[in-house]
């Protein structure tokens, strides 16, 4: 057997802690994520728990899982419906989580997931921020009011623009057309209007 087959549940619990510790510092520090690294930050912040462990070998390794004392666990061992150990000892997690569940018993690691998660919300709600800012300062965004002063400024532009042709324009040069003369003047004149839009020339 290697030594990565004797990895406990505990030792991995507290390896997958310290790489969470690292990625908080690594964002303390302003440094960038990897994909990965954010996909375990989403991941905490979801409170999505690790469901591979599914039988625990004896009552202290389930205990363990499930977030509680063994105490706790043999008060539940006593309740109606409580799962039975197997044959050798050890005993199905998922049999156990689905009773926790059913029951509404207060699983520490369930209360425990729920504070991480929201340390986690936390920490992606500052990444976000700051990737944010990041992207303003790239200028890959532009503020909402600047959008508003350009929009209104390019629209009075094009008001102008429309009125100097069909006011000023337009009058002297459609006097004594016909009717089919005066509609293609009127569509070139839309045209050239459109056309300048399109290409901000004001």
């Amino acid at each position: 057997m290697s030594q990565a087959d004797k990895i406990t549940p505990e030792v991995a619990e507290k390896i997958l802690a310290k790489d969470y510790a690292n990625i908080v510092r690594k964002v303390t520090e302003g440094k960038p994520l990897t994909k990965a690294e954010r996909d375990m930050i989403q991941s905490k912040a979801s409170g999505s728990m690790d469901e591979s462990i599914t039988i625990a070998k004896d009552v202290t390794e389930l205990s363990s899982i499930l977030g509680v004392s063994r105490q706790t666990l043999y008060q539940w061992k006593k309740m109606e419906d409580a799962p039975k150990a197997n044959p050798n000892g050890s005993h199905s997690v998922v049999a156990w989580r689905q009773f926790v569940k059913t029951k509404g018993l207060n699983a520490g690691t369930k209360v425990e997931n729920k504070f991480e998660a929201l340390k986690a919300r936390k920490l992606l709600a500052e990444i976000e921020e700051r990737e944010l800012k990041t992207a303003i300062l790239k200028e890959e965004y532009v503020s909402l009011d600047l959008v508003r002063t350009v929009w209104t400024t390019n629209v009075g532009k094009a008001i102008a623009l429309m009125r100097a042709k069909f006011e000023n324009e337009l009058p002297p040069i459609l006097s004594g057309m016909d009717a089919i003369s005066i509609q293609s003047e009127c569509q070139a004149a839309i045209d050239e209007v459109c056309r300048a839009i399109h290409e901000g020339e004001f």
